[in-house]
């Protein structure tokens, strides 16, 4: 087999796996914190493409400019759906934080379909088609602004949670909410922020895949699962492995999709899921529960 093909591919799957590492990163840090598994990560994706086209539509800029503007409209966006769903069952957690972000999934997903309609959207670029060469190998702009994009978001949040007081709080209420409120830290912003940030990084890489996607209700569904696999697949709870579970998957999916066929992507995913949990229980970078 042409060594040129596997290596092309191999770069594909890095840059597109950069978006499942941001979206995946955004599910940690909710889950680090709340404990929650947001299962409506895809459904904010979406959003983060509409808000972008109806700017675009509106002034006509470049979605990258355009990204400040997004981040907050999904800011507003998410504290206006954490304030009236998942703030009501904060207390009591479990199975309820499940059906509620599935729930919401759905939800905004239909609300999409019913402003919007059904018909796809595009938001043009003028880099849309264009590419860069490194010898025989081609790159094009879209997916590698959104990895560099990706790297530069994944290390401010690091910083943000080792190096700023809002990171220690978080960290503090990850470990011990009781704790953390005797010791005067509001557990709940908390959560909103760390909501909030989880829904940010959804709709930024919602708007840096919009050159790559048609903008419609269910494009939230190829990042539905995924994301969610690849947060298992490094570790619950940790960010370098989100990082590097992203850039697993979309190598493998790009490799069999590329190589073997189109529609054996998500199945190839799930065979990487299931060697991966089996080789490591927790996660690569994973820790097993504390006994005391």
């Amino acid at each position: 087999m042409n060594s040129w093909i596997i290596i092309q591919t191999i770069i594909n799957g890095i840059l597109s796996g950069g978006v499942y590492s941001m979206v995946a990163v955004g599910i940690t840090i909710i889950f680090g914190v709340m404990k929650m598994v947001n299962f409506a990560a895809g459904a904010y994706l979406v959003w983060g493409m509409y808000f972008t086209w109806l700017l675009h539509t509106a002034t006509g800029w470049s979605a990258y400019v355009l990204a400040p503007l997004v981040i907050l409209a999904m800011l507003l966006f998410g504290y206006i759906s954490f304030k009236s769903t998942i703030r009501q069952v904060l207390d009591i957690g479990g199975t309820s934080f499940i059906l509620i972000t599935v729930g919401l999934s759905f939800f905004l997903q239909n609300l999409a379909e019913t402003i919007f309609g059904t018909s796809p959207k595009t938001v043009e670029s003028a880099i849309k088609l264009a590419s860069i060469k490194l010898g025989r190998f081609t790159i094009g702009y879209p997916r590698l602004i959104a990895f560099v994009v990706m790297v530069v978001v994944v290390i401010g949040v690091n910083i943000l949670l080792s190096k700023t007081l809002l990171g220690r709080a978080m960290r503090a209420t990850a470990e011990k909410p009781e704790v953390a409120q005797m010791l005067g830290i509001n557990t709940e912003r908390t959560y909103t922020i760390a909501f909030l940030i989880g829904v940010s990084m959804a709709a930024l890489s919602g708007l840096l895949v919009t050159p790559l996607f048609y903008v419609t209700a269910t494009a939230g569904n190829a990042f539905r699962i995924a994301p969610l696999m690849v947060v298992v697949l490094g570790g619950l709870g940790s960010i370098k492995g989100a990082f590097v579970g992203g850039l697993m998957v979309g190598v493998v999916e790009a490799l069999v999709t590329t190589l073997i066929a189109a529609d054996l992507g998500t199945a190839a995913i799930c065979i990487l899921f299931l060697i991966i949990l089996y080789l490591k229980p927790y996660g690569i970078f994973g820790k097993g529960a504390r006994t005391a």
